[in-house]
């Protein structure tokens, strides 16, 4: 039954597809729209097999039986249903926004994905699968949203926009799986989406700020280190694209200025000393990496501009280099570590191939330094293979839009005799 059931949403999502005027006005066909929205239900079938089989203490799974706890919630208690997201269970109140532990705040994150799930149980008959077929449709969403962006900065380079932003293999896996990461991507892209469209048209558009501000709350709620990582960079974005030619300035400005707020936020008062929250995260998951198989040595960060700076290598190679494929114990990590060498590739063939001087548009800075920015996060903080691995995933997307489009692929298919089409 669920297998037939599973087929007929497919189906539905797929018609779907061909009649929502988002993904109709995308400029991508709808063959091409079917297509990889189905090459996204591939992975996540081999995601859930992997979930169900040989992962079954996986967040998914953990999400997924929360979902279903809400969802017996809604239909024996529905005061309790829609009032428990407001209750705080832990003795610090309201405090301790960004506690990695015992806190509301932190709670947050999980509670959001337990009351969608809750509503996907409605029509999926608490299957697993299905309720990730339902969560891809809303991801892929976010996905043609970063297209409909990027597609208009670079009108020909549609094979490359196609392979960066929809088929980018970890992203690809561990947003088709029920894991915050691809409710954040969904969120980045739409805010991305309505911000560059209102910009680009320059008409303010009260229905357009209203989304922007449910996905920035949205961001805020599931991953609130994202969010004080993604205020910086829209900010300097903005004032980028209203003065291009100052562009790379008005970055560095920014970046120069929160940076030196933040490590001085101690100064102001002890509940707002970002330096030592991101050290006392570290601490939190250097626990939990004692009992995980793929833990990494890791330097202890102290909350200090030296000890930051110290670290930055380590973090950087954590989250840019590793798995190497020399350190390959396990098949499950190979896919990852040929990823890696991948995208280091594409990197030299930027250095000795880019165009010659192109114009930089404001959002590629925007796409730089917010996605340097979280890699130096996620190393900072993570000291296990696998959730670096997973936490990284949608980033990727944003480094690669950074340089891909400004390689001479031309003049690079040369070398082996190769006419370059659409690029």
């Amino acid at each position: 039954m669920f297998y037939l059931l599973f087929i007929l949403y497919t189906i539905l999502f797929c018609w779907l597809i061909t009649r929502i005027k988002f993904f109709t006005n995308s400029g991508l066909s709808d063959r091409v729209l079917i297509l990889l929205f189905l090459i996204r239900v591939g992975f996540l079938l081999v995601g859930s097999y992997f979930n169900l089989y040989y992962f079954p203490n996986s967040d998914s799974v953990v999400f997924h039986n929360g979902g279903i706890v809400e969802f017996n919630l809604l239909i024996h208690n529905t005061h309790e249903y829609f009032t428990n997201i407001f209750v705080d269970p832990h003795a610090n109140g309201y405090s301790g926004f960004l506690d990695a532990s015992n806190s509301y705040w932190n709670d947050t994150k999980s509670t959001i994905m337990f009351k969608i799930l809750s509503i996907f149980d409605i029509f999926s008959g608490k299957n697993f699968i299905i309720n990730t077929l339902f969560y891809n449709f809303l991801v892929f969403f976010g996905v043609v949203a970063l297209y409909k962006i990027f597609i208009k900065i670079f009108p020909d380079s549609f094979y490359l926009l196609i392979f960066c932003i929809f088929l980018l293999p970890s992203a690809l896996f561990y947003t088709a799986m029920i894991h915050r990461d691809g409710l954040t991507l969904l969120s980045l892209s739409m805010v991305m989406h309505h911000l560059f469209f209102m910009m680009n048209n320059d008409q303010f558009s009260l229905k357009k700020m209203l989304i922007i501000i449910f996905f920035l709350l949205l961001i805020l709620l599931i991953r609130n280190f994202v969010f004080i990582t993604l205020v910086p960079a829209l900010s300097a974005w903005i004032i980028a694209y209203y003065k291009p030619k100052f562009a790379f300035i008005s970055f560095l400005v920014i970046y120069i200025f929160v940076s030196v707020l933040f490590f001085c936020s101690g100064y102001i008062s002890p509940k707002t000393n970002l330096p030592r929250y991101v050290s006392e995260r570290q601490l939190a998951f250097v626990k939990i990496s004692e009992k995980s198989s793929s833990n990494l040595n890791i330097k202890p960060l102290y909350p200090g501009f030296t000890s930051f700076l110290n670290n930055a290598p380590q973090a950087l190679n954590h989250t840019l280099m590793r798995p190497y494929i020399t350190e390959i114990k396990s098949f499950v990590y190979l896919p990852f570590a040929l990823e890696i060498i991948l995208y280091e590739l594409i990197l030299l063939v930027f250095i000795f191939y880019r165009k010659k001087n192109f114009i930089i548009n404001p959002i590629i800075y925007f796409c730089s330094f917010f996605s340097i920015t979280l890699f130096l996060i996620i190393g900072y903080t993570v000291p296990i293979l696998g959730a670096i691995v997973r936490y990284r995933s949608i980033y990727f997307i944003y480094l690669l839009l950074s340089f891909i489009c400004y390689i001479n692929w031309s003049e690079f298919m040369k070398i082996f005799h190769i006419k370059n089409k659409n690029m």
